[in-house]
């Protein structure tokens, strides 16, 4: 079925509705709606319009707070821990991540924040927040126990996801983005809506036997870990440093005690004129880059990228024509979210 194209503007602000009428304020629900936008425009629907209806369900049984106080509760020249109240959206972490930008560039060194009981949602704008200043970033999340360690089935770590954001100078940011499983659970949660399997790999039973049967993951599944079949602790050796940074160290939710509302992030800001003059250190990842794309290319392969290229170049073409298609998939949880929250749906794109 082929996408339904809508302007980028009449989306966000029907987001941004839908999320008023979960009692946000008018300000949250639009930066809220932004970053949902922003994950549309960059080709991860995962985390775009789809993510409305998980967001709603939280919010609704008071798993989020609407209207979240963030405090500091400390903070010294390079560290900064925030308390969240059960907030969600971009409040606190461009907060956290501007407070590390900017005293990184005053100590010409590293700044660190981690943040307790706030839904991050997704990691790479608050890292590119940081390469866009000039400076490396970091982000990461721990979310609800979906994975168990390799040889078990109990879940005791979340998709876990992290991403940096690396500055250069000819060439745009490298911005990697990923979680510690192989596949995400909102790609899980569209395939049991429209009764479709999942591929091989990506989910287990509640077993802990590999099935491609999404009902069977929401019947108390898991999600395969980075790496599986050969190397699965590879990426749960990545969720536990996740979990550790996020949820331990923060004092939020970890392991088997992350819930919606209390999970924890963990940020860092690197100013690179603590090594290198910043032009110098520019130069030198646009020749690390030059050397990734002149490489040898396989037959049929036109270009080699670095990671967030593509879903970079993507944004720019379709806030260029103002205008994102938006999934079959997607769109359903649209129709459906708005008629539950009384929000205007978007007007549909003729052609």
């Amino acid at each position: 079925m082929a996408p339904t194209f809508v302007r980028i503007h009449d989306l966000r602000r029907c987001l941004a509705v839908a999320f008023e009428r979960l009692e946000l304020t008018a300000e949250d629900a639009d930066a809220l709606a932004g970053l949902l936008i922003d994950s549309e425009l960059r080709g991860h629907p995962d985390h775009g319009v789809a993510a409305l209806e998980p967001l709603a369900d939280f919010y609704s049984e008071g798993k989020l707070n609407p209207r979240p106080s963030v405090r500091v509760l400390r903070e010294s020249d390079g560290a900064i821990l925030l308390d969240g109240d059960r907030g969600c959206g971009p409040g606190a972490p461009v907060r956290a991540m501007r407070w590390c930008i900017e005293r990184a560039r005053e100590q010409k060194g590293m700044a660190v924040a981690a943040i307790r009981d706030w839904q991050l949602l997704v990691a790479a704008p608050y890292a590119r927040l940081a390469a866009e200043a000039g400076l490396i970033g970091f982000a990461c999340t721990n979310f609800i126990p979906v994975v168990a360690p390799p040889g078990g089935r109990t879940a005791v770590f979340g998709t876990n996801p992290m991403a940096y954001a690396i500055p250069a100078q000819r060439h745009p940011p490298v911005v990697l983005d990923i979680a510690t499983t192989v596949g995400s659970v909102q790609k899980v949660r569209a395939a049991a809506r429209q009764r479709r399997s999942m591929p091989d790999g990506i989910i287990f039973d509640r077993d802990g036997q590999p099935n491609t049967d999404p009902g069977e993951f929401f019947k108390g599944g898991l999600m395969a870990p980075l790496g599986y079949p050969l190397v699965p602790h590879k990426g749960f050796g990545l969720a536990l440093l996740i979990d550790a940074l996020s949820g331990v160290l923060s004092g939020a939710g970890f392991a088997r005690g992350v819930a919606a509302g209390t999970s924890g992030n963990f940020l860092w800001a690197l100013d690179v004129e603590a090594f290198l003059p910043r032009d110098e250190f520019l130069q030198r990842m646009d020749a690390q880059l030059d050397d990734i794309k002149q490489g040898e290319r396989l037959p049929g392969v036109e270009e080699l990228v670095g990671p967030g290229e593509r879903g970079r170049r993507r944004y720019l073409e379709l806030t260029a024509r103002g205008e994102v298609p938006v999934s079959p998939a997607s769109w359903q949880v649209l129709v459906t979210s708005c008629d539950s929250l009384g929000a205007p749906l978007p007007a549909v794109l003729e052609g």
